[in-house]
């Protein structure tokens, strides 16, 4: 309860004052990423109704307080790697491992996803652009793996941005997903698989793509 004082003290005096390039849209890809952050994004980052805004956190520990909440950064891990298949193009921007402290009123909304007063997250910031006449389906993060031992799936994700289902042609989506973990320590592994990019007569024309992204 003294965090969500803390909180609505807070908010008060605001408001006062290796990733593989396709060869083939029948072969799944796989890539995997080694490394730490080198630089930070502000292209893709999206405002979120229900979580802070976490576009000025740049080095580990860095925190901030608004009307959302309480958000610390724990660990970041820069990937900005792009592929091609069938005419969409997919980048996934970073990954991020937060910590946050819901302000009250998002009470209700969290507790769909979990019942902590607080809680660690995964943030993955992805864009798709699909450069094809034709409409497709897709998902960019079907089910993510983290540190070796955590299974998430796309139903998981709060972030809600609706970077799931149909991207027509010419259209642009950017945002992020978000999955909430047990407390941890660092970001010493994420595996992401994609779902299949589907058409409009529900006929799978691609196979997902698989990330791996790790630590130092």
């Amino acid at each position: 309860m003294r965090k969500y004082l803390q909180l609505f003290l807070a908010a008060s005096l605001l408001t006062g004052c290796s990733f593989a390039e396709a060869d083939s849209n029948k072969t799944e890809k796989s890539t995997v990423i080694n490394g730490s952050p080198t630089k930070k994004n502000t292209d893709v980052y999206v405002p979120n109704p229900q979580v802070s805004e976490d576009i000025s956190l740049h080095k580990v520990g860095d925190s901030i307080i608004d009307d959302k909440g309480e958000l610390t950064l724990k660990s970041m891990k820069e990937v900005d790697k792009t592929f091609q298949v069938n005419g969409i193009e997919y980048t996934v921007k970073d990954v991020k491992l937060l910590h946050f402290v819901p302000a009250y009123s998002l009470i209700d909304f969290f507790h769909a996803y979990t019942h902590e007063e607080e809680f660690d997250f995964v943030k993955i910031s992805v864009e798709l652009k699909n450069h094809s006449n034709e409409n497709y389906h897709f998902g960019p993060v079907a089910m993510v793996k983290i540190n070796g031992s955590i299974h998430k799936t796309w139903e998981d994700d709060f972030y809600l941005e609706n970077l799931n289902g149909e991207i027509s042609a010419g259209q642009t989506k950017l945002g992020s997903l978000g999955f909430i973990v047990e407390e941890l320590d660092s970001l010493d592994k994420v595996e992401l698989l994609s779902g299949d990019i589907v058409d409009d007569n529900k006929k799978k024309v691609a196979d997902p793509v698989s990330l791996v992204v790790n630590g130092n």
